[in-house]
């Protein structure tokens, strides 16, 4: 008989786990790093060490150098916009791929693709994730009308949750004739260079450890 799904993970030693707790997380307070809380871009903006909008140019799958049995992905980005980070004509992250996103990591990069992260600064190990994950991981298109929109991995949903309040409103104002925001239930792709200003007046606000 086979063994059930959980009964397979329940076999990994813990050893694992604890080597995997110390690679992820960096510092005690990424609450929204890598548990999927819900974040809205106030504090991805307040959160992030790394704001950098790019094309990707490569994708590596590969195991952390050293550990043979934790895949992750490295992703080097052209860079077209680095709004908080260091500078540089490219940026490279690598990110971790455990339970699900292992299976779904592949469908996550692709070269040409062009992306807005939101990222904590890597762990000693050198890895790091999008804050929210899917929340802070954004696609940049353009819609049917040729303008550019950006939607992060779950259509936006949240994303300007309790940003009616100050001292968030002045911020909002800024920017919302230009993003155009979808009215259907809060979700949908926004105009790119509306959310960018956004963004960079969420960035002079204090930051979030």
């Amino acid at each position: 008989m086979k063994k059930s799904t959980l009964c397979r993970f329940c076999s990994v030693p813990l050893s694992i786990f604890f080597l995997l707790s110390l690679i992820i997380f960096p510092t005690p307070n990424l609450k929204a790093q890598f548990l999927t809380l819900p974040v809205n871009v106030s504090y991805l903006s307040q959160r992030a060490d790394i704001i950098v909008q790019g094309r990707v140019i490569d994708v590596w799958y590969e195991n952390l150098p050293g550990y043979a049995n934790i895949p992750t992905v490295k992703v080097s980005l052209e860079v077209e916009n680095m709004l908080r980070g260091p500078e540089g004509y490219t940026y490279t992250f690598r990110e971790v791929l455990i339970g699900l996103k292992a299976l779904e990591g592949k469908n996550t990069y692709h070269v040409g693709q062009r992306i807005l992260v939101f990222l904590p600064s890597p762990s000693r190990y050198g890895l790091t994730s999008p804050i929210g994950i899917e929340q802070g991981r954004f696609h940049i298109a353009r819609n049917s009308d040729g303008e550019e929109v950006v939607v992060n991995e779950i259509d936006n949903a949240g994303l300007f949750k309790n940003m009616d309040t100050t001292p968030y409103m002045s911020a909002l104002q800024l920017s919302r004739n230009r993003m155009k925001k979808t009215e259907t239930a809060g979700r949908g792709p926004v105009r790119l260079d509306g959310f960018v200003a956004l963004v960079k007046s969420l960035m002079t606000l204090p930051r979030i450890q």
